[in-house]
């Protein structure tokens, strides 16, 4: 059964990754077996595929180097890894994402269909939690005893002939989320865990030597080893007594959504594969994940939590150099004659680039106008392509990189916060929670993640005109010096690895060697690597009445989220129009008592006059009328909707 496959692939509670078709599915951890059948029909249906898709031939580049200094005495100690999810359906839905004429008329483009599970397990009941202890005296959970899967039909309305899905109420029209990891993504991040063991696990296989780990210098985990406590005084990294896959070893951290969850559970299946198989049917293995709420998260430039990241980002857009490259440029000319002249559409969508990759990497119809990728750089579909990623970048590197070091200090803190407690541990001691730095860091986001992070690091690190590819992946490397090199004065060198290349001489100060004392790193990062503060996050322009009034619209969307708050606004609406009932009736009575001023003896005659004379000199004595109608012709001061 599904239930009983997903077993042994429980990497955290509650959510686990499964794969599964039709036809087949996966009934092991051996990961020679291919779960996805179907998936070798895939990469097939377009004679070149951009490198954003990461097909199987292009994920097989992506391995990491063994070091090329023989010579220099050192250990590995730590590993950061910074993963974007792998391939996925489309973010979200129509009307607002909008493609090209048809895009969603077309069961080909506007049908999504997923065979990759979602396996859920209820929390451990309470009842007989703590009974037991493991062999250090800690007390054990009870393990859940069944799984539920999720499946995305619920809203089913239409079957081919044959039995087969064809639409559903979901916004995709089909089984599948909106950013759902796609089987595709799932073989993706599995290649990405078969690369980080081959780099930093040894076993003694024969057929590891040609990979990184053939070097002891390189090895993390060392299964021929009883002790794989790290040499020299960098031992108390992560904790020998523990699973490798367990805490301290091990820290996983991902924001809350689908495809970045799955992404590093596949991953972390891929590399601790053989591990996780041999806890046994009796045992389930637990992988601790991290996470928090996707709207005030840190793992990309968040502009709701702090203003002054939005602004920055901003004044990217409405910088001179953004408008004349925006309006004037040959490239924006082409890009958007070609959209108007051959695809019949004004304006280039926002979610253009998007749209065209994950049409072409799930082998869809690409319309006529940009079916023509040859990988050469000259057909429309690079035009356009190179036209979306840069106008979409341009603020990451503008004015030295300001938006994206204020939009990821917080993320960067995470980071640097394992590294510092290994390289500075005098002034940098363990964390709160008492436990050792990790040997492995692990961070699952997006491309919105990768991108900014490599921005920060200097301006030859990243171009900033090459998008982040599905399942791209960067490396901290922290290596241990063990001589008295004079190259690293700290006792402690970093290597920079993104998607297999070495990126490390790219940086700043460190000339043309593969590793670098890791004081660059620290000097580079660490004067914006802070949580967002009030102080850095105020935004330095006044807000508009729209930004007031979208702060606004969103304090009661979140009051209308909380238990009774609906309750609470209607109490609030019901108190003001009290309250102003009153204060109205209180300044009408007043005024009227001032303007007319009522005698005992005042006659009816008199009165009406009296009345009209103040009315007269109300209008005439003391306003100009030809004023009024200038104002009112002209439009000063009245909103165009008020006036239509």
């Amino acid at each position: 059964s599904h239930s009983q496959a997903a077993r042994p692939l429980m990497l955290s509670t509650p959510q686990h990754a499964v794969a599964s078709d039709t036809n087949a599915i996966s009934q092991s951890i051996n990961l020679d077996p291919d779960p996805f059948p179907e998936e070798d029909k895939t990469y097939t249906k377009y004679e070149h595929y951009p490198p954003y898709c990461s097909t199987p031939q292009e994920m097989e580049k992506r391995a990491m180097p063994p070091l090329s200094d023989l010579n220099i005495q050192t250990q590995l100690v730590h590993v950061t890894a910074l993963i974007r999810h792998g391939s996925r359906t489309p973010f979200s839905g129509a009307p607002s994402y909008k493609c090209w004429n048809g895009y969603w008329e077309s069961l080909d483009t506007g049908v999504w269909n997923c065979d990759l599970l979602t396996y859920m397990s209820p929390p451990a009941t309470t009842k007989e939690k703590g009974k037991e202890v493991d062999e250090h005296g800690n007390l054990l959970d009870e393990e859940p005893d069944f799984l539920f899967e999720k499946r995305y039909d619920a809203l089913l309305s239409k079957q081919t002939t044959d039995g087969g899905l064809m639409e559903s109420g979901n916004i995709l029209n089909g089984t599948c989320q909106m950013g759902q990891l796609l089987a595709r993504g799932y073989e993706q991040e599995l290649s990405n865990g078969k690369h980080l063991r081959q780099a930093y696990f040894y076993d003694g296989d024969k057929t590891a030597d040609e990979h990184a780990a053939a070097d002891p210098r390189m090895r993390l985990w060392d299964l021929t080893k009883d002790d794989n406590s790290i040499p020299s005084h960098a031992s108390q990294i992560g904790d020998p007594t523990k699973e490798m896959f367990q805490e301290p070893n091990l820290k996983y951290r991902a924001d809350d959504e689908q495809r970045t969850l799955m992404s590093g559970q596949v991953l972390l299946r891929g590399l601790f594969g053989p591990e996780l198989a041999a806890t046994g049917d009796d045992e389930t293995a637990v992988i601790k994940l991290h996470t928090a709420d996707y709207t005030v998260d840190v793992l990309t430039p968040n502009g709701k939590v702090c203003p002054r990241v939005e602004e920055l980002r901003n004044e990217a857009y409405e910088s001179d150099e953004y408008k004349s490259w925006v309006q004037s440029s040959i490239e924006a000319k082409t890009t958007k004659s070609l959209m108007k002249d051959e695809m019949g559409i004004d304006e280039v969508p926002e979610v253009i680039l998007d749209c065209m990759m994950t049409t072409i990497c799930t082998d869809r119809n690409l319309p006529d106008a940009l079916n023509d990728y040859d990988g050469t750089g000259g057909g429309n579909f690079e035009v356009v392509a190179d036209f979306a990623v840069n106008n979409f970048t341009f603020p990451y590197k503008y004015n030295g990189g300001a938006y994206s070091k204020l939009g990821m200090g917080p993320l960067w803190l995470e980071i640097m916060s394992n590294i510092l407690q290994i390289v500075d541990a005098n002034h940098h001691p363990t964390s709160s929670s008492g436990m050792p730095p990790p040997k492995l860091a692990l961070f699952s986001g997006h491309d919105t993640t990768l991108m900014p992070i490599l921005a920060t690091l200097g301006e030859q690190v990243w171009s900033g005109k090459v998008w982040s590819p599905y399942a791209s992946m960067l490396q901290i490397e922290i290596h241990e010096v063990l001589d008295n090199d004079q190259r690293y004065p700290s006792g402690y060198a970093f290597r920079l690895i993104y998607n297999g290349n070495v990126l490390t001489s790219k940086m700043d100060e460190c000339s043309a060697a593969e590793l670098c004392d890791v004081q660059v790193l620290v000097k580079q990062v660490m004067s914006f690597a802070s949580e967002y503060e009030d102080v850095n996050c105020a935004t330095k322009v006044q807000p508009t009445g729209e930004s007031k009034m979208g702060e606004m619209k969103d304090v009661t969307v979140n009051l209308l989220s909380t238990p009774g708050g609906a309750f609470t606004i209607l109490a609030l609406v019901v108190f003001s129009m009290t309250l102003g009932s009153v204060a109205t009736c209180f300044i009408m009575r007043r005024r009227l008592r001032r303007e007319y001023k009522y005698a005992d003896t005042l006659t009816l005659a008199e009165l009406s006059m009296s009345a009209l004379d103040d009315d007269e000199n109300d209008i005439s004595g003391d306003v100009d009328r030809s004023r009024i109608e200038s104002a009112v012709s002209s439009g000063i001061g009245l909103d165009e909707n008020t006036i239509d």
